[in-house]
Order: structure tokens, then C-alpha cells, then sequence
């Protein structure tokens, strides 16, 4: 994705905290994504222990920094962009529990830094896949707890078209990919709709939904022009074959250690 953050730096300069208006006078989707408050739907619901540590890794221009401020004691931000975090700075510059971090993973790691309670990354997996998750899980401590959001490539909305994000996997994948590195550990699926981007419901493995649940598909604002098939119609099939969960736009997983 496109760097914006000189953009959205104006934005702040010129709305200050009114994210609603400068989102209604300047409809761009990469906007949205940055600043809107549904962005926090994703993890808002997820039961962090106030008195947790959390490493965020990737800025994603602040937009779920200021739920985990709230909701644990300390959150350390790690970007490789000093702009994108300066953006992170200028949203949340009265709350004195953030901590911002210049350097990529292996850089951080290497520089010998604390662990953590938990480690999100929220559309930030790179390649490698398998190195990445490795470094990931030794910021945790030894009951630490990893949370990752990733598009499913085989997600139904790109199925109609829509455009994904380069890094994506399927449910198999992602699979293997948290639990095949001999480290244990247990993981949960959840699948935020319509994407792991703007939820406005998120189902689990306890919880998937049936024939009819998603017929009348979730606003999606990222769906092109003109759609290659009937999402609705899609949903309702995969659904009454119990094939939901291979066919969810994103994936939300909690990786306990």
C-alpha cells in the first residue's frame, strides 16, 4: 500500500481530532482505513489483561494504538518508518503508556529488548513467513500470547474481484504456518466480516454462520465496479456446505504459547 503519511499528517493538522468530519470531507479509502473508529471492532472485544505488555508491530498509521493504550499498561510501537509513527505521535501524543520504535523486527530483537504479554501484527506479515512468526513468538514471554490479521486468499470477495493484499493465506497455511514449528502452543481462529479491516461482526469457530446469516452481505468498500458473482448467493453456499472458514475474506488469530 501507498505511504500516506504525509497526508494524513495535514489531515491532523487541519481536522485535529475530529476524525469523523475529516473522514466526510475527504473520502479516500486509504483514509478510512487509517482514521476510522471502526477499526477498533477488530480487537475491541478481546479480553487483555490491564496489566499486560504489548508490542504492536507496524504503525498501520495508528488506527488500533489507541485501543491497546486503553486496554493494557504499556504498548510499544515498532514501525521501520519514522513518518508513519509520526503520525502515530500526533494522534496520540497525551498518552504517556506508548512507546515508539524506528527499526524492523530482527532489529529490535537483536538490540535486546524486553518481552512482552502480547504481540499483534494486524496486516503486517512479510516474508518470511516462517522467520517472521519465529521472531514474533521470542518477544513473548513464556505465557505470552501472539495476535495476527491477514486477508484469506481465497477469501470470497476477491473471488468477486476485489484486490488483496500481497501478503495473503489460505486457512491451511496460516495453519501450519503458527503451529507446524515445533514451539506448541494452542490457536484460535476468528473471522472478522466483511474483512479484518472494517469488522462489524466476527464470528468464531465456536459461532460460524449458517445458510442466510450472510445473504444480505456486509458492506464491503473495497468491491470493484462490477461484481464477478452474487456474494450473498456465494455465502449462502459455502455456508450450508460448512465451508465458511475457508472462504472468509481475512483471519483473525490468537496464538497462546
Amino acid at each position: 500500500m501507498k505511504d500516506i503519511s504525509k497526508d494524513l499528517l495535514k489531515l491532523l493538522d487541519q481536522y485535529g481530532p475530529d476524525r469523523k468530519r475529516a473522514l466526510q470531507e475527504n473520502s479516500r479509502l486509504d483514509y478510512l482505513y487509517a482514521l476510522a473508529e471502526l477499526r477498533e471492532n477488530l480487537l475491541e472485544w478481546y479480553p487483555f489483561r490491564a496489566e499486560g505488555t504489548l508490542l504492536q508491530i507496524g504503525s498501520d498509521y495508528g488506527a488500533l494504538t489507541g485501543l491497546f493504550s486503553r486496554m493494557v499498561s504499556h504498548v510499544t510501537v515498532l514501525d521501520e518508518s519514522e513518518e508513519k509513527l509520526e503520525v502515530c505521535r500526533r494522534r496520540y501524543g497525551d498518552r504517556t503508556n506508548i512507546t515508539y520504535r524506528t527499526g524492523s523486527l530482527p532489529e529490535y530483537i537483536a538490540a535486546g529488548k524486553p518481552q512482552f504479554d502480547y504481540t499483534v501484527a494486524v496486516g503486517s506479515l512479510k516474508p518470511s513467513y516462517e522467520e517472521f512468526v519465529r521472531e514474533a513468538k521470542s518477544t513473548l514471554t513464556e505465557s505470552g500470547t501472539l495476535i495476527m490479521a491477514i486477508c484469506n486468499k481465497f477469501g470470497m470477495k476477491y473471488w468477486a474481484g476485489a484486490e488483496k493484499d500481497e501478503h495473503s493465506l489460505s486457512k491451511k497455511e496460516l495453519t501450519r504456518l503458527l503451529t507446524g514449528d515445533g514451539s506448541g502452543g494452542t490457536l484460535e481462529f476468528y473471522y472478522p466480516m466483511p474483512d479484518y479491516r472494517l469488522p462489524s461482526a466476527i464470528y468464531s469457530e465456536n459461532y460460524l454462520p449458517g445458510k442466510g446469516d450472510l445473504t444480505n452481505t456486509l458492506t464491503v468498500y473495497d468491491y470493484p465496479q462490477y461484481l464477478l458473482l452474487d456474494i450473498g448467493a456465494a455465502y449462502d453456499a459455502v455456508c450450508d456446505d460448512g465451508q465458511f472458514e475457508n472462504f472468509a475474506n481475512s483471519f483473525l488469530t490468537v496464538w497462546h504459547a
